[in-house]
């Protein structure tokens, strides 16, 4: 029948453009949800999201301070140098029951870029070097029934060759697609620093992140360069930089030492912690467990060879046999040096390290240890107990010595704040304690020997060596001392008995309260001449008292910042009550931060945890005594958090 006729009977039918609509978005829905509903699966096996918030309160269940990132190679189920999959398997359950979690990149650097936020606890990296197909497949079936994610690093040319040992571009869309998968680039592959050109090496990942965001559909944030720059190619760290800056690219992984990766790092220069197939689940955790932050005491007699992985050897070599650890050059080396592992960021801290016998060469304890960074340091050479201090021209001064006493020594150095106090066998070597040089700050605790003459081992000159009996480290935090502007007698005497453990001065000197500015009438001028003499910050305590309305914060800045500016103070010690430690007062001590940290001077915060605390302090009082709470580092500005008032005033 012709399209144009109509039957002759035909007669016209009511339609009900409502029940069409109806069926059309039924058919329309059935067509999404087949499409769809792959994804839908997929995602159902989504980690749950990470809250970044964080609070002074719950800070104890975040991580503020560091991640560590694992490295993973060849994972198999037959492959004899692989790691094996249930080897894998094991360790990744074994991360899980102790308490880890996975983190993602992205949160990482929005971790990174937020002062305010913090990391979930105890978070780790899991990363892959190469996608290799079985080791991705194994892996991914484990992530997705841990509800983990990692992050794999690629190199598009090898996949654009169909390698079959590499999982293939579909097979990797569909990983990212999960949501259990971040990409990077493989940034040097099959080289030692052949890429000594940063625009050249931009070029290269440039090329390869506009491959993997084409197919992925996503951003792609970072390269790893898995392999040592060659030694003669001093600046090849600066080229990884200066090549990533140029690529876009925020962040980038490198071969180093094993170590936590913190906040303040450079984020080009991330490290790993390589896994290695022969690690059972307790070496597997020890690892992790050394090279985390340290915020507890550390003590070894080193009864077991697992001692060992506790420090990270820079040169030379060491052994632990039968109580015994003994570090030693190697051949055409003129020392050894090695590192406490967590400790990179140690500020106030004290150790102590118990020799047996002599050693032979030279030896040497330091805290606060960086390359090229001026430190103290405590040691033993040529029969004489030597304190030294390098400053920041490279120069070694001695500050004293004496002959050593015994065979056996034990040295002890502390450090707390600006100063530093050297022991040997349990006493003191001078009356007062030192001042450290300008930089140094922070850094790790480190031992080393060196060969008598300073140069490289040859026949005559012997080796290098010292048996360590035992070692102690203790991190320490920093605590102020706040008293009243004429102290009395009982507060000189409390003054003088924890002179050694104090990093602040901090006489009551101001208040901010009715809206007005108070300072006391007369200051006792002998409590700074003890501050200098100590090498004791000087910053005294301005106490806000907790009625005070948000609005006074423009004329209690400019307060603040004229008082500040005496020449004879170091800073000052704002103290509030804890219920004030709220977003709007926290705003105007970061920002009265930044602005007194313009003058050349610091800002430290102390919080008062009990509400009843009166905001004055007469010549009958004893010493306040703050001590910052070991889960907070010092930031910007310092954190003085008493957990208890009581305790912490006796």
């Amino acid at each position: 029948m012709n399209s144009s006729q109509k039957p002759a009977q035909m007669q016209p039918v009511h339609v009900s453009h409502w029940e069409n609509l109806v069926w059309w978005l039924f058919l329309i829905c059935l067509i999404l949800a087949v499409h769809e509903l792959p994804k839908f699966m997929v995602n159902l096996s989504l980690p749950a999201a990470t809250s970044t918030n964080t609070s002074i309160e719950t800070g104890k269940e975040k991580e503020d301070e560091a991640f560590l990132a694992l490295v993973f190679g060849k994972v198999s189920a037959s492959h004899a140098l692989a790691i094996p999959a249930t080897a894998f398997a094991a360790q990744l359950n074994a991360l899980q029951q102790s308490g880890y979690s996975s983190v993602r990149l992205s949160d990482i650097q929005h971790w990174r870029e937020n002062d305010a936020a913090s990391l979930s606890r105890k978070p780790v990296l899991l990363t892959f070097e190469e996608a290799n197909r079985e080791t991705l497949e194994i892996a991914d079936k484990l992530l997705l029934s841990l509800r983990m994610t990692a992050l794999v690093f690629v190199d598009t040319d090898l996949l654009d060759q169909a390698n079959i040992n590499l999982v293939s571009w579909h097979q990797l869309e569909l990983m990212a697609r999960s949501g259990r998968w971040e990409v990077g680039i493989s940034g040097c592959p099959n080289s030692n620093g052949e890429y000594t050109d940063p625009v050249l090496l931009a070029e290269r990942i440039n090329r390869q992140r506009k491959s993997l965001e084409h197919h992925l559909q996503m951003p792609v944030l970072t390269a790893d360069c898995s392999r040592s720059w060659h030694p003669e190619q001093n600046d090849g760290a600066s080229v990884w930089s200066q090549g990533l800056h140029l690529a876009g690219l925020q962040t980038g992984f490198v071969a180093a030492p094993f170590g936590a990766n913190y906040r303040t790092d450079p984020e080009t220069n991330l490290r790993r912690i390589r896994v290695a197939k022969s690690w059972s689940q307790a070496d597997f955790l020890a690892q992790l467990a050394n090279h985390a932050p340290r915020r507890e005491a550390y003590s070894d007699t080193f009864q077991s060879t697992q001692s060992a992985t506790a420090w990270v050897v820079d040169t030379g070599d060491i052994a632990v046999d039968n109580g015994h650890l003994r570090l030693l050059t190697m051949n055409g080396e003129k020392g050894a040096l090695m590192t406490l592992s967590g400790t990179e960021k140690w500020q106030d801290a004290e150790v102590e390290v118990q020799l047996s016998g002599q050693p032979e060469g030279q030896f040497w304890l330091s805290l606060r240890y960086g390359t090229k960074q001026p430190s103290v340091r405590l040691g033993i050479a040529e029969g004489q107990i030597i304190l030294q201090e390098y400053d920041s021209n490279g120069v070694y001064r001695q500050l004293a010595s004496q002959v050593s006493p015994t065979a056996d020594n034990t040295l002890k150095l502390k450090m707390v704040g600006a100063r530093a106090i050297a022991y040997l066998n349990g006493q003191a070597l001078l009356a007062r304690p030192i001042a450290l040089p300008e930089g140094a700050d922070h850094g790790a605790f480190a031992l080393a020997v060196w060969n008598k003459d300073g140069e490289a081992e040859t026949l005559e000159s012997g080796q290098a060596s010292a048996e360590i009996v035992k070692v102690s480290a203790t991190p320490l935090f920093p605590k102020s001392a706040i008293l009243a502007a004429l102290p009395g007698e009982e507060a000189w005497n409390q003054l003088r008995q924890h002179s050694e453990e104090l990093t602040t001065l901090s006489p009551h000197y101001f208040t901010w309260q009715d809206s007005k500015a108070q300072a006391s009438a007369t200051n006792d001028t002998t409590l700074e001449i003890f501050a200098r003499f100590h090498h004791l910050r000087f910053s005294p305590a301005l106490f806000i008292d907790s009625n005070t309305p948000l609005a006074d914060r423009a004329a209690l800045s400019e307060q603040a910042l004229l008082w500040v500016k005496n020449p004879a103070f170091d800073g000052l010690n704002i103290v509030i009550n804890h219920a004030m430690a709220k977003e709007g007062w926290r705003t105007f001590l970061n920002e009265l931060n930044q602005r007194v940290s313009q003058t050349g001077k610091s800002l430290t915060v102390t919080l008062l945890a009990n509400s009843t605390q009166a905001f004055s302090l007469s010549e009958n009082d004893p010493l306040l005594l703050i001590t910052a709470n070991g889960d907070f580092l010092p930031g910007g500005p310092r954190l003085l958090y008493p957990l208890n008032l009581a305790q912490s005033s006796k």
